[in-house]
């Protein structure tokens, strides 16, 4: 059959044209989404050890490859677990929406993690020491009274589900069991979110 007749299967010209212009709709929203989700541009700088270091963080630099060995879970991309943008070539803007550690001093209000805690790895005869904040000559930085994990909520320091659900709880990773432990008594633990500081007499804190 004739191309030009091929509007007949849909009753008129008008149906086919309308048919078309959704299918590229739909089109462009699988494009546009898929390529939303990308982390090319973490990788693309990340893994870039030359220019991690020339920019002062060499400890950062980390390849696909191994993000997905050392995190145990193939095919994860970047922003899967850490958010931000992963389209943009501009540290601002690819760090935009990113978590973060939660850097709080002694009375548990949040500092800035700049001048404080430069980085957390391992190493050394006393891993676990070393990791401590410390000041330029090597001391102990006492005015950071704690570090909390990038998933809590900023507001009562415990665990925050909006965040699980745009991480862990997405599909195709774990939705069911962000779910669960959303309503178990350790995910909602309506005690902590009354507590304005971890000493509170509401307690138990954890």
């Amino acid at each position: 059959m004739a191309l030009g007749k091929l509007w007949q299967f849909f009753g008129n010209r008008t149906g086919m044209a309308i048919l078309a212009v959704q299918l590229i709709i739909v089109l462009l929203f699988i494009y546009f989404y898929a390529n939303y989700q990308s982390s090319d541009k973490c990788v693309k700088c990340h893994a870039d050890k030359a220019m991690m270091t020339s920019l002062g963080y060499p400890q950062f630099a980390m390849t696909r490859e191994q993000v997905q060995k050392e995190s145990r879970h193939p095919n994860t991309e970047c922003r899967d677990c850490h958010l931000g943008n992963g389209l943009s070539d501009k540290p601002d803007t690819a760090h935009n929406g990113m978590l973060r550690l939660i850097v709080l001093d002694n009375d548990l209000n949040i500092m800035p993690r700049k001048g404080h805690v430069k980085q957390l790895l391992p190493e050394g005869g006393d891993r676990q020491r070393n990791m401590l904040p410390h000041l330029a000559d090597g001391s102990l930085d006492y005015d950071v009274g704690t570090i909390l994990y990038h998933d809590r909520n900023t507001l009562t320091l415990g665990y925050d589900p909006a965040i699980a659900k745009k991480t862990c709880g997405k599909s195709g990773c774990h939705p069911e069991e962000v779910k669960q432990f959303s309503t178990s008594i350790m995910g909602s633990n309506f005690r902590q979110r009354s507590m304005r500081v971890w000493n509170d007499i509401h307690g138990p804190n954890n």
